[in-house]
């Protein structure tokens, strides 16, 4: 099983004020303190040329250069970036969903100079109740747009179920289905799913159209299992729906993030399956 490690797991470390861990040195972090040689970059931890306008404006020059030289130094591969606050692409204002998709822009570039794949962009914002049938099809339009980028770049674009609109895994895979582009694929989160709906049945919705995981864990028993969730269980959803691409470890527990990191390794190595 191939393992990748998100940024995210490391959240604090980057926000800590006093001594923020950069980005430039995550894929030493991650070889050196973890083992894993593959990595996820989240958008809110780039170095923007104005920190005021890290949504529109350009990154620091020179600092996508760096940062790819960093992580080939490293001998780490960057293999996704998850995309924050860049707009509400299911918006039913045009102008709104235009604006949005102009930010997401610059990550095709960005993608191409770090030798990354692909990058995850949201479906939205965080309304739940409101959403309907017009903002599937302008969520649809928004990404059927990105996925005509992405092919022309020869990139992926990844939707994950990340609140909004992809709470509902019928609506994401609509979204999809609708957009019909080799380009376009699901992320998809072990927990991201509101509580109201059957996680299982959710992720086994989800599963076919997956290109890549966020194995999410939160804490971790005596066995060493994640005790509000069966690993081995959902392992064998994407098992069973072909999956054979990176799980990339997403520790997001109020713990030692070191340890838990670790923990979320030998969860996914214990559970780990071969097609």
């Amino acid at each position: 099983m191939d393992l990748s490690l998100a940024g995210w797991s490391l959240h604090r470390r980057f926000q800590n004020r006093e001594r923020p861990l950069s980005l430039l040195d995550f894929p030493a972090t991650a070889r050196e303190e973890f083992k894993i040689d593959r990595v996820e970059l989240n958008s809110p931890f780039f170095e923007y040329a104005n920190r005021d306008a890290a949504v529109a404006g350009p990154f620091r020059r020179g600092y996508i250069r760096e940062l790819r030289r960093r992580a080939d130094q490293a001998g780490a591969k960057i293999v996704a970036i998850a995309v924050d606050g860049h707009g509400d692409l299911s918006d039913l204002d045009a102008r709104q969903r235009a604006q949005a998709l102009d930010r997401h822009r610059k990550w095709f570039d960005a993608c191409h100079e770090l030798g990354c794949p692909a990058f995850r962009a949201n479906s939205g914002g965080p309304r739940t109740g409101e959403i309907g049938a017009n903002h599937v099809g302008c969520c649809t339009e928004s990404f059927a747009k990105l996925a005509e980028w992405a092919g022309e770049a020869g990139l992926t674009v990844l939707m994950e179920n990340h609140w909004g609109l992809s709470a509902d895994p019928d609506r994401l895979v609509a979204v999809i289905r609708n957009v019909a582009s080799d380009s376009l694929g699901a992320l998809a989160d072990f927990r991201n799913f509101p509580p109201t709906l059957d996680l299982y049945t959710a992720l086994a919705k989800i599963a076919p159209w997956t290109r890549y995981v966020h194995a999410k864990f939160l804490s971790f028993d005596g066995r060493g299992e994640d005790p509000d969730f069966d690993t081995a269980r959902v392992m064998g959803i994407f098992r069973d729906a072909g999956y054979r691409g990176l799980f990339g470890i997403e520790f997001e527990g109020a713990g030692d993030d070191h340890d838990g990191v670790l923990r979320s390794r030998d969860l996914l190595e214990r559970h780990a399956y071969t097609l």
